[in-house]
């Protein structure tokens, strides 16, 4: 590790000034060394404040760091990070890796920007630079029976509670794999599997998230502003940088994925889940039907009042009964 990622490291880490003098001690190199490794840091966009007879700190001024991001996890949440200016999408980033390795820890990969992001059914994801977040976790899968449906669920609970706890907002869920304000789409969840082809079985998941966050609505094309929100107004009122907001989420997340599949976040899930007792317009491949949406089973499965239960589909309309 070079001098200018442990410097980051140390900065993050601290809540005060630290001397000029002290980072040169805890880094082993000159002062000289130091104050260059400054210059590149506030020229790559970090926050560095100086004080004369006081000495630096960093401040969370938005731009992504894993540093910043560490600083805000629980010191016992052990998780290695890669950030990009700019990737395709971090889902695909994710498979690359797949392809490489096993995991030590599990892996998060986020992006300024995505210029190929993606949803479900390959539909693309629109990715504005500097202002969203968009990541994805890459995880060994220690499960025998691995569910995608439950922990998309599991995701989106982690999500709600992220908006609500940080921003105070109620946002919706909607079934399966989006979280909506005031009915328009803020944030999609995207769960894949990496196959292992001798085992057949799922070796690795991706769990892909987009969020708006402090995406100005004027980012989006006319179409999308029809059907997308954001929640750049209550994050900057609650004063949350995206760093905060993504190790909240990853808390949240890991707080629930260690035992997900026994589905005790499934209550949570169906208290915000807004389509349910609504009639619901469902697309399943080449089919689309009506029903009423009635329940949401501990499997993640929607349940329908003619019996049917569904393990996929899109929901394309909501109408109240």
């Amino acid at each position: 590790m070079n001098t200018t990622k442990k410097l980051i490291q140390i900065l993050a880490n601290s809540n005060d000034f630290i001397s000029g003098q002290e980072l040169a001690d805890k880094l082993q190199v000159s002062r000289t060394a130091v104050w260059k490794a400054i210059k590149t840091l506030q020229n790559e966009g970090y926050a560095i404040e100086s004080r004369q007879k006081s000495g630096y700190r960093l401040a969370d001024n938005d731009k992504l760091s894993a540093a910043l991001i560490k600083s805000y996890l629980p010191t016992d949440l052990q998780l290695d990070f890669e950030i990009h200016q700019s990737l395709n999408s971090t889902n695909t980033r994710a498979k690359e890796l797949a392809a490489m390795s096993k995991l030590t820890n599990p892996l998060v990969i986020i992006s300024e920007e995505q210029t190929a992001g993606y949803g479900r059914h390959g539909r693309f994801f629109s990715s504005p630079q500097k202002t969203g977040i968009y990541l994805s976790l890459l995880l060994n899968n220690t499960h025998t029976n691995f569910n995608p449906g439950l922990l998309t669920t599991a995701a989106a609970v982690a999500m709600h509670r992220t908006i609500l706890h940080k921003l105070d907002t109620t946002a919706q869920i909607k079934w399966v794999n989006d979280l909506l304000l005031n009915n328009k789409k803020v944030c999609g969840i995207l769960t894949e599997g990496i196959v292992d082809l001798e085992s057949r079985s799922v070796s690795q998941i991706i769990l892909g998230c987009g969020i708006n966050y402090l995406t100005p609505l004027s980012s989006f094309d006319y179409d999308l502003k029809k059907t997308v929100a954001s929640l750049r107004d209550q994050a900057l009122a609650k004063n949350v940088s995206r760093n905060e907001f993504i190790a909240s989420f990853l808390s949240e997340f890991f707080d629930i994925y260690s035992n997900y599949q026994t589905a005790s976040f499934m209550d949570e899930y169906r208290k915000n889940c807004y389509l349910l007792n609504h009639e619901v317009t469902i697309t399943q491949g080449d089919k689309v039907f009506n029903s009423v949406a009635v329940n949401i089973n501990d499997n993640g499965e929607l349940v329908l009042a003619n019996g049917q239960t569904l393990s996929s589909g899109e929901v394309t309309k909501i109408r109240p009964r």
